[in-house]
């Protein structure tokens, strides 16, 4: 798949719709189709500034069950969210991190709470502003389950398709 044409296939599909509204849908089963992986494989959270901290808007599941601080050291996202740098992990599930969000069991998963094994987090910016986290990942029970590893491709094009919804925040 070539990263620039699907993005701009993604711009046209969103057209005038945002992610707040029946954009979000629509991004992330695009998103889905495109990486070849599952809705409950994807994070798209926000900065909400006033308080500090980073807020799920998908999955959906997660909307209402708490936030990141923005400031929290065993938090990748918000890692991303203050270096505004794009990560990969091919061993996520090895290192030290904040899992309790992986402990939910969410629809996108068939009500399962699956550990990330891999994953890929990038800032999703305006500019100079930095306006969420974009992260796609890989659950699954093991790492030997979880499928192939992530390349620098696919980190660079996720770098792509932040910048691409950002438009439509």
């Amino acid at each position: 798949m070539d990263i620039k044409e699907f993005c701009r296939k993604l711009e046209r599909l969103l057209g005038s719709r945002d992610l707040h509204g029946e954009g979000l849908d629509t991004a992330v089963k695009a998103i889905c189709q495109g990486l070849a992986i599952k809705t409950g494989e994807i994070a798209i959270l926000l900065a909400d500034t006033d308080v500090d901290v980073l807020r799920f808007l998908w999955p959906r599941g997660l909307q209402s069950s708490g936030t990141i601080p923005t400031s929290s050291r065993e938090s990748l996202a918000a890692r991303t969210y203050r270096e505004v740098e794009g990560t990969m992990n091919n061993r996520f599930s090895a290192i030290r991190h904040a899992s309790i969000f992986e402990a939910f069991p969410l629809k996108e998963n068939a009500g399962k709470a699956l550990p990330i094994q891999k994953i890929i987090s990038v800032p999703i910016r305006q500019k100079e502003t930095c306006l969420g986290v974009l992260q796609i990942c890989r659950k699954a029970a093991d790492l030997a389950e979880a499928g192939p590893d992530f390349t620098p491709a696919e980190l660079l094009g996720a770098g792509l398709i932040a910048r691409t919804l950002a438009r439509h925040l």
